[in-house]
């Protein structure tokens, strides 16, 4: 049996939003490679909600709008066999 994963798509809204790593890292106040190592990501990473909250924030302010979390993940079911 597969796991249910909740997909990343940081990547994707970077991309659609033209948020650039360097931005974002600045937005959040971390190193860059931080950002990349999030962006990377292909499955949700661990986050608690301060840094989520934090992270929304930071997207919000460099798309100039509101970006939800359901634009950030996916939930892909379990397949059973």
């Amino acid at each position: 049996m597969n796991q249910a994963l909740i997909i990343w798509k940081l990547r994707e809204v970077m991309a659609r939003y033209k948020i650039k790593s360097k931005e974002l890292a600045a937005e959040l106040g971390v190193h860059p490679n931080s950002v990349t190592n999030l962006r990377k990501a292909e499955t949700m990473p661990r986050l608690d909600g301060e840094a989520l909250d934090n992270l929304c924030n930071a997207l919000n302010k460099l798309a100039d709008r509101e970006i939800s979390l359901m634009e950030l993940v996916t939930h892909v079911p379990n397949s059973r066999n």
